[in-house]
């Protein structure tokens, strides 16, 4: 009966790192589209720098 328990904890330490890669991305995909967002605002906020 334990090696069934064993087996169980393994599965879900494997399901559970599954999800938290899966966040993980999720978080890298949104951090992209907001840059994105981000640089095509950025240049109309920028001010060109005085040259003399």
């Amino acid at each position: 009966m334990a090696r069934q328990s064993q087996n169980k904890f393994i599965k879900r330490q494997k399901e559970l790192e599954r999800m938290r890669k899966a966040k993980e991305k999720m978080v890298r995909r949104q951090g992209k589209k907001d840059r994105v967002t981000e640089s095509d605002e950025a240049p109309a906020s920028v001010e060109p720098a005085d040259q003399s």
